[in-house]
């Protein structure tokens, strides 16, 4: 089966490489919550300065192998991410919850 990916998490991805902070936000609803590094983020200007400190840290890219339709219309996506950070490359998951075109939830595990 295959799996229409998204644009807005074509251009997540996309952004990964990119220092456009305010193109990256954009991806997500007003409401986003994102979860990584067993932190949570919530709203743009808690994004906005999770997506500031990792860029401002490491130069990365996150490059997605693998996407699975979840139930409730999640998506999920395996990623091989590498850059500057230490363990570089490791593979993460990303589980996407999307609504009105955009990102409302992400979820970000090893």
């Amino acid at each position: 089966m295959t799996v229409t990916v998204p644009n807005v998490i074509v251009r997540y991805f996309e952004l990964t490489a990119e220092p456009d902070v305010d193109a990256f936000v954009a991806c997500f609803t007003d409401d986003a919550i994102v979860a990584d590094e067993d932190r949570t983020y919530e709203g743009p200007a808690a994004i906005r300065a999770w997506r500031k400190r990792t860029t401002g840290e490491y130069d990365y890219k996150a490059i997605p192998e693998t996407v699975e339709e979840e139930a409730g219309g999640n998506v999920a996506v395996t990623a091989l991410v590498s850059g500057t950070f230490p363990g570089s490359p490791v593979r993460l998951r990303y589980r996407f919850t999307l609504r009105d075109g955009l990102i409302g939830a992400l979820d970000i595990r090893p």
